[in-house]
């Protein structure tokens, strides 16, 4: 596993090389956190609507890039505001909307959002750390082989995630997105943004041609 203390090195595009190499002509799917990766998290709040959305710089070609590379593409998020009363479920779907449409790359588009509306406190089987969201997903996929998911992500939940998949399945690559922060052992790769992690996959696959 690649240590988050040193972002972007000689190791980490090594190890985006593997996982690009591993994945060639297979069918499998890339799992994208929301917040802190995909938009600007909000800071002791919640993203309630589209106006208080606001997109990381590069994420949406980040997007567009990813979706050609990967088969499949869904965005696994925890959204316990909608369980506070802060937003529905339906606002939260109204932004997946408009996320999907404005990613959209000819025919490619997001494939699914996966969402977590319950409380921390109720220790439900599908909020991150716990597999359920991904599991869920990939049950309704035969076709998909889970042990080559990847799970990309700015916290420590994401990263346990995919330990907790790859548990179950066999394997689930973890991608970090942001400063050093999280324990070695649970990072398989490390980048300061998407679009930095997108630059190592073209990248990789332009050697691999």
């Amino acid at each position: 596993m690649r240590s988050s203390a040193h972002l972007n090195t000689a190791a980490d595009y090594a190890a985006v090389r593997e996982i690009v190499l591993e994945r060639v002509g297979q069918q499998w799917c890339l799992f994208i956190d929301r917040d802190g990766v995909i938009n600007r998290q909000k800071v002791g709040d919640y993203v309630r609507n589209w106006t208080e959305f606001e997109w990381l710089p590069g994420a949406v070609s980040a997007i567009g890039t990813l979706l050609e590379w990967a088969p499949y593409v869904v965005v696994a998020t925890n959204q316990q505001g909608i369980s506070k009363g802060r937003m529905t479920a339906d606002d939260v779907a109204a932004i997946h909307r408009q996320v999907r449409a404005v990613t959209k790359r000819d025919m490619l588009e997001i494939n699914a959002f996966q969402v977590c509306p319950h409380l921390h406190s109720d220790h439900c089987p599908c909020r991150k750390p716990n597999p359920g969201l991904l599991l869920d997903w990939l049950g309704h996929h035969p076709s998909v082989d889970p042990a080559l998911s990847v799970m990309v992500g700015d916290s420590q939940s994401d990263l346990e995630l995919a330990q907790n998949v790859a548990a179950i399945t066999g394997g689930c690559a973890s991608v970090y997105i942001g400063p050093p922060g999280v324990p070695d052992r649970i990072v398989d790769v490390s980048f300061n943004s998407l679009q930095e992690f997108t630059f190592a996959v073209i990248s990789a696959q332009g050697e691999l041609r």
